[in-house]
């Protein structure tokens, strides 16, 4: 378990959209400027090594308020648009935030909860906002009259598309104040819950989870063009040419994406307006972070940081959004802050999720459940030995369905297992860009096989139901789940 204060700390869990491990100037981004959520890593830990367990919003955000894999709480794909395998959270008991609330907590949601079509975090028994599926923030009546009141208006200008036709919006300049932007509108709505949650005579968790830097990115006329263009460099992979790959990222990119930029010249005023982009939201984490100050509240206060997933970005040739299984869409950034009980400075190399959010809560409050995937971090934010030797992590499509598996060890190799394709195997410590395929490479026999062994048994110790495809894909004719097989004697 890990140390606890005399007193309950409040919770103030700060999430974003589809952002990239390597975005934040603490994690050795020297372009994009997080000045904010710097400062926060600075007063708290960094984990180094956190991973998304699927790509993917509903099924990742759904496994950051249940601490359970995708396939165990049932939301595998999105909870609208293409294929939907659960509009709904099939179990709502899996929530762990009503674990807070008998503990005497009050809960205050405001932002993105996308865990469900037509539910909300309100009916779940948050207070606050009660936006369900992905929310169209543009369309809410709430925000309309925010604008309205405020007399701010706004103009998309300067778009740039995916598709032919002016489909799939990538990036635009929002002509407008950053008053009139969702994200500021959001801040306010989580500062006011903030006052009124804090003015109770019990503790609180507040949950503020931005839209962006989720694509179309749209910073407001004072953050666009913030970033100098000519210093943004291709990344390490840009000139994959994806050769090596599974079919699926290639015709991804040519076939679902027709006009995605085919030189870095194009990439680079998309992710310039990333990292604009970035940078406003940084500005309004800011804001919520000096309302803790103000309110004489910040001391016994723990901040949590992460993403939901990353973003390709142009990575790997030109690829676009996620739904893969590299390193840009899985590695997220994972930050702790909790004065007086964290080290400041701190970084972590240990293996973690973000689904492990929860289970941190919950052990810093006393509540042990070894039921759930994910695990605290209190021993590793506290020097702790790492307890996991690997990641398993997990896809089943967002345009179509796809089945995939991965797994990164301690010891940086990663195993993608994709049984309609081919497999790949990386050595992330000398191939960070995962640019060279090692699967087929016989001078690597032996690790691809110790890999193959090492996610048939981590997919049997978490219970996949992918695990006998997996053990008979890989030459083992056994049946992990127990359940009645009609190909075996």
């Amino acid at each position: 378990m890990g140390k606890t204060s005399s007193q309950r700390p409040n919770i103030v869990w700060i999430g974003v959209d589809q952002m990239r491990y390597d975005t934040l100037g603490c994690n050795g981004n020297a372009l994009c400027k997080t000045p904010n959520l710097d400062r926060i890593a600075s007063q708290g830990i960094c984990f180094d090594r956190a991973y998304c367990p699927t790509t993917l919003c509903t099924p990742a955000r759904a496994s950051m308020f249940t601490g359970q894999y995708a396939f165990h709480h049932g939301m595998l794909t999105n909870c609208e648009f293409y294929h939907t395998i659960a509009p709904e959270l099939p179990d709502p008991g899996m929530l762990l935030h009503p674990r807070l609330a008998r503990l005497g907590y009050g809960l205050g949601f405001a932002g993105k909860w996308h865990v469900g079509t037509e539910k909300g975090p309100v009916d779940y028994g948050f207070e606050g906002m009660n936006i369900a599926g992905y929310g169209n923030i543009l369309q809410d009546p709430d925000y309309k009259r925010y604008l309205e009141e405020a007399d701010l208006t706004y103009e998309i200008r300067d778009p740039i598309y995916a598709n032919p036709g002016e489909n799939c919006l990538l990036g635009a300049t929002w002509d407008g104040p950053v008053e009139s932007t969702p994200a500021h509108y959001l801040a306010n709505r989580a500062i006011d819950m903030m006052e009124d949650l804090a003015q109770r005579d019990k503790p609180f968790l507040l949950t503020c989870q931005f839209w962006g830097p989720h694509q179309p990115y749209r910073p407001s006329r004072e953050y666009a063009g913030l970033h100098d263009r000519s210093a943004i460099e291709p990344w390490v992979n840009f000139g994959d040419a994806l050769q090596d790959k599974p079919a699926t990222n290639s015709r991804t990119t040519t076939d679902f994406y027709r006009a995605l930029p085919k030189d870095w010249e194009g990439w680079r005023e998309i992710v310039g307006l990333y990292y604009d982009y970035t940078t406003m939201i940084d500005a309004e984490i800011g804001r919520l972070i000096e309302r803790l100050d103000t309110l004489g509240i910040a001391e016994n206060t723990l901040i949590i940081f992460t993403s939901d997933h990353g973003d390709m970005t142009g990575s790997h040739g030109g690829m676009n959004d996620k739904g893969y299984m590299f390193e840009e869409v899985h590695r997220v950034p994972l930050i702790l802050s909790w004065p007086g009980q964290f080290e400041a400075g701190k970084r972590s190399d240990a293996l973690v999720y973000n689904m492990d959010i929860f289970p941190t809560i919950l052990d810093l409050l006393g509540i042990a459940d070894k039921d759930l995937d994910g695990q605290s971090l209190c021993p590793a934010a506290y020097g702790a030995p790492e307890s996991r030797d690997d990641l398993l992590l997990e896809f089943h499509g967002i345009r179509f369905l796809q089945s995939q598996r991965g797994l990164v060890t301690r010891d940086g190799w990663k195993y993608v297992f994709t049984p309609s394709d081919r497999d790949e195997c990386y050595d992330l410590n000398q191939d960070p860009g995962e640019q060279v395929n090692l699967i087929d490479d016989p001078r690597h026999n032996d690790k691809v096989e110790e890999l193959r062994n090492r996610m048939m048994e981590a997919a049997i110790a978490a219970g996949d139901p992918l695990a006998a495809c997996i053990c008979k894909f890989f030459g083992h004719w056994i049946n992990p789940s127990g359940r009645p097989d009609p190909s075996q004697r």
